[in-house]
Formats: C-alpha cells, sequence, structure tokens
C-alpha cells in the first residue's frame, strides 16, 4: 500500500508533540539523578580513578571481564573489602609524580606574590603496579549505578520492518545476535547494524531506532567536528524514545537512566555551569530533525494519524502521570514514590561488563 505523506497541518502538531516530550526528557532526568540512588552511586565512583586509554587497554586484555577495579588499599580503606587470597593482580602503569617548580614558557620560574617559585604536582615518569577487580575481593557490598531495565511485550505492529528498510536505505546491512554485552552497536567500517536476538521485541525495535539514530546522525565524515560518544548516545537514544512514543512504544523506563548515565558523562566536556538539563536541549534540533526524518518514512500506509494520536496520548500520559506525583508529594502521601515511578521508574541494577572507564559519574549502559 502507497504512503501518503502527512498534511502541513499533521506535521505541525507532531512537531509541537515532538518539542513536549523532548523537553520531557530534560526533565525527567534531571530529575532523575537526584534520586537517592544515583547519588549514593556517584560517591563511590568518585573514589575510583579515571584509567587513562592504555590502561584500559592493559587492564581488558589481562582481564576482559573486570567491571570495577581499584588499588589493594583502596579496596580495604575506601570499601572495606580484601582482596581474595591467591588472587593475582591485574598489572597497569601508574604515575610517578614530584614537587617541582612551575615554569614560564621561556623556562623561568613562575614566583608568587613572595618572590617565592609556585610548585605544582608533576609527572615525571611511570611504573608497574597491580589493581584489583571488585570479582577478586570479598566484603562489605559496594553500591551499583542505575542501570536501564529492558523493555518487555510486543512492539508496534510492522515498525520493525519500516525501520530496518530505512538501515537498509542508508547502505547498512541489518543483523540480529550476540553484541558483546550491548544490546545493539553500529559498525561503521563494515557498514552493519547488528541487535542481539535474546530481548523482547519492544526492546529490540527500541535498539534499532537507536541504531538508526546513530546511522542518520553519526556516519564518520571528513568535514566538521566529530561529535563526543556522551552526545552521540544522548541524541541516538533521544530520538529512539521519540519514534517509539510516536508509535506508541512507551520506552521512558529504558530511555530516562540511559539518557541520565551519558549526560552525566558529557558535564565535564562543556562550560562549567552546565547541567544535565542543558546538555539535553542542545541536541534538541538535531534530534528533532532525525525524529522527523524517520518519522516520515514509517507512517502508517494511507494513514498518518494513528502516530498523531500516539504522540497525544504519550504527552499526556506523561504530563498526567508527572501532576499525578505532585500532588501526592504536595499532600504527603506515603504512596508518592510509587506515583513517581510512572515517570522516573525504580530500575534494576547490574554492573556493566563492557565499561572500565570509572569516574564521577555512572558507567554508561548498553544500547
Amino acid at each position: 500500500m502507497a504512503r501518503r505523506p502527512p498534511s502541513e497541518t499533521q506535521k505541525a502538531e507532531r512537531a509541537e508533540q515532538l518539542e513536549h516530550l523532548h523537553a520531557q526528557i530534560a526533565d525527567k532526568v534531571a530529575n532523575l539523578t537526584t534520586s537517592g540512588q544515583w547519588q549514593a552511586w556517584l560517591r563511590v565512583a568518585s573514589r575510583f580513578h579515571q584509567y587513562s586509554f592504555n590502561n584500559t587497554i592493559l587492564i581488558w586484555t589481562q582481564r576482559p571481564d573486570a567491571t570495577l577495579v581499584a588499588g589493594y588499599t583502596t579496596w580495604q580503606k575506601s570499601f572495606h573489602r580484601q582482596v581474595t587470597r591467591g588472587e593475582h593482580g591485574i598489572r597497569i602503569l601508574a604515575p610517578v609524580t614530584r614537587r617541582l617548580p612551575k615554569l614560564k614558557p621561556d623556562g623561568t620560574p613562575v614566583l608568587d606574590d613572595k618572590g617565592k617559585p609556585v610548585m605544582a604536582t608533576q609527572i615525571v615518569g611511570v611504573k608497574p603496579t597491580s589493581v584489583f577487580d571488585i570479582s577478586q575481593t570479598t566484603g562489605d557490598p559496594v553500591p551499583e549505578p542505575p542501570r536501564p531495565a529492558l523493555l518487555t511485550g510486543r512492539a508496534p505492529e510492522g515498525l520493525w520492518q519500516s525501520l530496518a528498510s530505512l538501515v537498509h536505505a542508508q547502505g547498512f546491512r541489518l543483523e540480529r545476535g550476540d553484541c558483546r554485552g550491548a544490546n545493539g552497536y553500529t559498525d561503521y567500517t563494515s557498514r552493519t547494524v547488528k541487535v542481539r536476538d535474546d530481548v523482547d521485541d519492544a526492546q529490540a525495535v527500541k535498539t534499532l531506532a537507536h541504531e538508526l539514530g546513530h546511522v542518520l546522525l553519526h556516519q564518520p565524515t571528513t568535514d566538521g567536528a566529530p561529535v563526543c560518544r556522551d552526545r552521540r548516545e544522548v541524541e541516538a537514544e533521544s530520538v529512539a524514545y521519540l519514534v517509539t512514543a510516536a508509535h506508541g512504544l512507551d520506552s521512558s523506563q529504558y530511555t530516562f537512566t540511559y539518557v541520565a548515565c551519558w549526560a552525566e558523562q558529557a558535564l565535564p566536556h562543556h562550560k562549567e555551569g552546565t547541567t544535565i538539563a542543558d546538555v539535553i536541549h542542545t541536541t534538541g534540533n538535531r534530534v528533532l530533525k532525525t525524529a522527523h526524518q524517520i518519522l516520515d518514512a514509517t507512517a502508517a500506509p494511507d494513514n498518518t494519524q494513528p502516530i498523531g494520536q500516539a504522540l497525544t496520548e504519550a504527552v499526556t500520559r506523561n504530563v498526567a502521570a508527572d501532576r499525578t506525583a505532585l500532588l501526592l508529594e504536595e499532600a504527603g502521601s506515603p504512596v508518592a514514590l510509587q506515583a513517581a515511578a510512572i515517570s522516573r521508574p525504580a530500575h534494576q541494577v547490574e554492573v556493566s561488563r563492557s565499561s572500565l572507564r570509572r569516574g564521577s559519574s555512572p558507567a554508561a549502559p548498553p544500547r
């Protein structure tokens, strides 16, 4: 059946609804990252050393399943955990530092207001040292990062096929199978999009929409600066949320936690004072343009009204959830957290085995 393009009125209504949903991503993600569970993890994550790229490779080659890595003393003193007897350390390179005078470009020392050299800690070399993964230790439990819960159930009829057609139209091959710990990935070199085959249809479609966002937004080009990974993930998942919402599939239980993880990691790359909401809003034009591009190609044959209805229902559902949570919270109701969970559900947590990057933010989740 032929696809009838949406009318100008329908396009305008859809644009307004998508903009409303995109604004809600920022609001809900900002609220999520103030939760007690999230803050508990941030306090833990701040104690882990941020490893260099070379050390990340060293860790991966020696222990590919490593998740949380720290030194012997750090495990003991900061986390009250003991390295199990007989465990072999993961060898990495630790910096050797010294306090040396800070120098000007001409080689002369920088002096303070009293005429004394200003001292600074500088790396003068490296030395081998050992660290241990959490799986090599026992003791007190360590709070885990909030993780998005996989979607369950059926996907909207025909949406997988429509998204797959767009992937093929961009010159990419679509596969199902093992994704090495992720829910999906896009390989620009082999021009392959892969989605894991052991999840429900709803999750598979959401992941495919995410990967299609990468295909349309993030293919490497010779012109223009590349977008950092944190922003790429925020953009792709936001596109997936808007597209699935337009087709009547609510992926908020996955999207908000996923976007929060990556938006948190994007903050250090922005100027001081930037908030998570700012990070999400800066992606708005690209996200909305891509969502419209996908929805123009995935509208139901001869009928675009179902998408408009689904968007309206999605916006109404999210607004109603926010109002209900607010009213109960103001009333001091003991079920306020349950109402808030409509839009910010309590997510199942698990430690990512695919991420070794540790610092001041939660571990990035698989797609």
